[in-house]
């Protein structure tokens, strides 16, 4: 993985962000695999998720903190085979992030893992998070006053969510066969601190929770 980045990354700078789809980490880590039925497909889908919900389109499958269609797992320009997501994608970003630091003598760095998510009762997909490092991925207002002098209570911009979206523009649903991006002067706060930290609610936080009853 480290040599496909050195090859095709161009020269980063201090307080780049490396964006890298979760497919090229998985296709890495050997992360292939062919099913020959619906019923082997299934299959696959229950054993990578953590928990499953069966619908009229797809199994929705828990993994890695979100709910995922057939848990992440992709049919898209992979020929005959399957493309599960990537194992430990937290420690896979935290340990491209430092190689990427020692390569290119950077103080501040981040790498964002991203992959393709739907949102409930809207139309399309994007690009979302799967795993980051290097960076605080939000933004709190927190105490702050709005126009009118109110203080903030919960607002919180999911930074990381939006440079991964933002990314996703770029790097291309298709055969655009554009697999990395690097995003330049975006308002991060660059650290080495955090890892896999409070992105992802738990279900039984989830303010949505009372419309799918989980």
């Amino acid at each position: 993985m480290e040599r496909f980045l050195f090859r095709f990354l161009p020269r980063l700078r201090e307080k780049d962000v490396v964006v890298i789809t979760s497919k090229i980490i998985a296709l890495s880590q050997g992360r292939i695999v062919a099913v020959h039925s619906l019923k082997e497909k299934e299959s696959l889908v229950r054993q990578e998720s953590e928990k499953v919900i069966a619908t009229p389109w797809f199994l929705l499958g828990f993994k890695y903190g979100e709910w995922r269609p057939n848990a992440g797992i992709d049919e898209s320009n992979a020929y005959k085979k399957l493309i599960l997501l990537p194992k430990e994608p937290w420690r896979t970003a935290r340990n491209l992030q430092k190689t990427l630091k020692k390569k290119y003598k950077l103080k501040r760095l981040g790498v964002l893992i991203t992959d393709t998510r739907t949102k409930p009762l809207e139309k399309g997909t994007m690009g979302s998070v799967l795993a980051f490092f290097g960076f605080v991925p939000f933004k709190s207002y927190v105490g702050q006053k709005d126009l009118f002098g109110k203080s903030f209570k919960w607002t919180r911009v999911n930074l990381a969510q939006g440079l991964a979206a933002a990314a996703g523009l770029v790097m291309g649903e298709g055969k655009e066969r554009n697999p990395l991006a690097v995003i330049r002067g975006a308002p991060l706060r660059f650290t080495e601190r955090f890892g896999r930290f409070s992105l992802f609610v738990q279900p039984s936080r989830d303010i949505y929770r009372f419309v799918y009853g989980s």
